[in-house]
């Protein structure tokens, strides 16, 4: 599978072989999944040990990072470790040694799992965590922090005719720069509207959340209602005076209002 974001995984790669942990932040289908599965393909060729981990009960996690660090699961008198016990041997196992931690859709893991990710971090355990609207406490606030961007448009739509060609659906360059504008830049609504394409179904709304910005529609506004005020003066005509005045005031409090609203939907803490 072709990766679109090779500059980031460069970055993350770096920050993960000097030692350091990451948070990768993004909105539902912008490739977190295929970012760390890319990464954890690329530490394993180069020999480094990692565990690759999705959301579970503490102790089904705690058995998956120990089955694949190779850390024993059991005591001296062959008896299975409790939940603390493999807690202890996996924060012993990665002091001693290089290893990383490979932490997908973060934003589930339970109280427990971050608190035993925080020791981890406290102990300088490389990992990386990746999700979407993190709660903005704990580990997530202690990790330095990535967003992924929407991907540009040229990759967006070589990723919509590679998904085409899957499905024998024939699709021109002006057609997939139409349906290119649905997608916001998200790999997974890229592929999702070929999708539609090929069964049919009738053209729906956006729904990623990047926002429209408003700004220049605000600022015309103000120059408009300026100009009412003008013309008031000039016709000496008081209620077009007070009514720009008014208006102005209004788009001005409006603005305020939309600058103090948050711009995406995937920052820590949303």
């Amino acid at each position: 599978m072709r990766i679109y974001r090779a500059t980031e995984q460069r970055r993350i790669g770096a920050v993960l072989r000097s030692g350091s942990s990451l948070l990768v932040v993004a909105e539902s289908g912008m490739g977190k999944s295929v970012l760390g599965d890319a990464i954890a393909q690329e530490l394993q060729e180069e020999g480094y040990l990692l565990a690759i981990v999705q959301p579970a009960s503490t102790k089904q996690l705690l058995l998956k990072i120990a089955e694949q660090l190779g850390v024993e699961v059991t005591d001296l008198e062959g008896k299975n470790l409790t939940t603390a016990g493999l807690k202890g041997a996996i924060v012993d196992f990665l002091s001693a040694q290089t290893a990383f931690l490979i932490c997908d859709d973060a934003h589930h893991f339970t109280p427990e799992i971050r608190r035993f990710l925080e020791e981890l971090h406290e102990r300088h355990c490389p990992m990386l965590l990746l999700a979407t609207t993190p709660p903005a406490k704990d580990i997530f606030l202690k990790l330095p922090r990535i967003e992924l961007k929407p991907l540009q448009d040229i990759a967006i739509r070589d990723i919509m005719a590679a998904h085409a060609l899957e499905l024998g659906l024939s699709i021109g360059t002006a057609q997939l720069a139409g349906l290119q504008q649905r997608c916001g830049g998200n790999p997974m609504l890229a592929k999702r509207v070929i999708q539609e394409e090929y069964l049919g179904l009738d053209d729906t709304a956006p729904d990623h959340t990047q926002w429209i910005d408003g700004t220049p529609y605000l600022i015309a506004g103000l120059m408009v209602f300026g100009m009412v005020r003008v013309i008031g003066i000039g016709l000496n005509s008081t209620s077009l005076y007070l009514i720009g005045g008014v208006l102005s005031v209004l788009v001005g409090i409006l603005r305020i209002i939309f600058y103090s609203l948050p711009k995406k939907s995937t920052r820590l803490g949303n």
